[in-house]
């Protein structure tokens, strides 16, 4: 997993393997990381992915 934008040291915005936009969370996940990083698989705690295409619309409007 890419890492695509770093919103703390506990969670960033990722890219999967297809290419899907995911939340990514941990202890220390993203620290001293920047965007292009890959994430430490072994940091990782819980991953949230928006599943339903509507929804995916209404959040990229942001």
């Amino acid at each position: 997993m890419k890492i695509k934008r770093v919103l703390n040291n506990n969670v960033v915005v990722s890219l999967d393997e297809k290419g899907q936009e995911i939340i990514v969370m941990g202890c220390g996940i993203a620290f001293q990381k920047k965007p292009n990083d890959i994430v430490n698989k072994s940091k990782v705690e819980k991953i949230f992915v928006l599943e339903d295409q509507m929804m995916i619309g209404k959040f990229n409007n942001f």
